[in-house]
């Protein structure tokens, strides 16, 4: 699951910011291929669009590994930008912080305590 905010939900606490992530993805750009001479516009408009859907999830599962790698359970702050390189293609970048999150959980007693992601 991949969700984007500044700040932690209500019901989560930050435990561990734990460093820097960043990852790009390349791609070439579908209106500099030689079928755009004969394709319509909107047919063109369409294969790039499915393309930035398609790199925005790369990029996100990459971004979600690395994560893991940096022994995170979530990305705060994450940007997420596009660059049109012209004949050298589409570049997406991402970028954020690795932190660990808990989720806190009422008790019985009515008092609320971190509760470990992989716990529950």
């Amino acid at each position: 699951q991949f969700f984007s905010s500044l700040t932690p939900p209500e019901t989560y606490q930050c435990c561990s910011l734990l460093g820097f992530v960043e990852e790009l993805v390349v791609n070439d750009d579908p209106e500099y291929q030689w079928i755009d001479i004969i394709r319509k516009s909107r047919a063109s408009n369409e294969a790039r669009q499915v393309l930035f859907s398609r790199l925005s999830g790369a990029l996100q599962r990459r971004i979600g590994l690395k994560v893991l790698e940096g022994k995170g359970n979530a990305v705060l702050g994450y940007r997420q930008s596009f660059d049109l390189e012209g004949e050298s293609g589409i570049v997406v970048r991402g970028i954020g912080t690795i932190a660990f999150l808990s989720h806190t959980m009422p008790s019985p007693g009515g008092g609320g305590g971190p509760v470990s992601l992989a716990e529950r």
